[in-house]
């Protein structure tokens, strides 16, 4: 485990996808194929439990064994996110001391969300208070309203951004003005980043310090040259790329989740798999609205 700083916290990051077999156990060799694969083109980190790693059907044994295989393939300085978020503060925190056990650099913590009438402000702040004091690395708030049916509000982000081992965010809805909120509290002790595929080049225009984007995961080399692209200047040529990958986030991880990612590696030539049940494999029209945007952006 390298030892990274919050000031270190940015670049073009992805959350892999946890593999599996058709019978729904882990698959290591493919975990580790794609691990090489999303390094070797220069991905400055790697989130292990994400929304695209089908946080919500791995038990606690798969999250170790996942970050353990990660670990190992993950250079030292480059980042490694545990995904711990649960609906329970205790097992929030136990899974972060897990997380730590394993090797990760910083805990990625959704909000809970099962109850959602009942999580108001108060409920959220001790929560995420609870799990900052608790965990023994950095923790990152994880903004995604498309699965946890809530936003984190600005006043709750510039609280949190307060704590010294809350160290940043991943804002994965894609709403510029809040995002331009969030990244009102963005020091050297708190980063922002962006999660959202088809608002890459204009989250940078805000002021966003990197990316965890699952979109990097089939079109890697393409959202790495569009971002090295616009951080050496040349804007315009970067929009452009923008306009052509934006379908790929929209239509694919955005409209699909695991089950669209997954199909999308597999024709891209990586080792997407079958996502573990309840989620089934897309198929039809949807595989076919996959394969379409692939070939629109020249990726297969």
């Amino acid at each position: 485990m390298a030892n990274l700083s919050a000031a270190q916290l940015g670049g073009l990051m992805v959350p892999a996808v946890s593999t599996f077999t058709p019978s729904g156990d882990l698959d290591a060799s493919a975990f580790r194929r794609n691990l090489d694969a999303h390094i070797a083109l220069g991905m400055d980190g790697v989130l292990v439990g994400g929304s695209s790693g089908e946080s919500a059907l791995l038990d606690d044994a798969d999250r170790q064994q996942l970050l353990g295989w990660a670990r190992d393939a993950v250079p030292a300085g480059k980042w490694l996110i545990a995904g711990v978020g649960s609906e329970s503060t205790r097992l929030t925190i136990a899974r972060a001391r897990d997380a730590k056990a394993a090797g990760a650099d910083a805990v990625l913590v959704i909000a809970p969300h099962y109850f959602l009438k009942r999580m108001t402000e108060p409920a959220l702040l001790a929560h995420f208070t609870a799990v900052a004091e608790a965990s023994p690395i950095p923790v990152l708030l994880y903004n995604m309203p498309a699965y946890a049916h809530l936003v984190l509000s600005p006043a709750l982000v510039h609280e949190m951004a307060r704590h010294p081992n809350v160290i940043g965010m991943k804002d994965s809805a894609g709403n510029l003005p809040v995002l331009a909120q969030y990244l009102e509290a963005q020091g050297d002790g708190f980063k922002v980043l962006t999660g959202s595929g088809g608002s890459v080049v204009p989250a940078l225009e805000l002021g966003v310090s990197g990316a965890i984007l699952a979109i990097a995961l089939y079109a890697g080399r393409a959202v790495r040259t569009m971002v090295d692209t616009w951080r050496a200047g040349d804007r315009e040529a970067a929009a452009a790329m923008q306009q052509t990958l934006t379908p790929l986030a929209t239509d694919i991880a955005g409209a699909m989740g695991p089950a669209g990612i997954k199909a999308a590696m597999t024709l891209v030539g990586l080792d997407g798999g079958p996502p573990r049940s309840p989620l089934q494999p897309v198929h039809g029209d949807e595989l076919a609205t996959v394969r379409a945007r692939l070939q629109a952006a020249g990726l297969i």
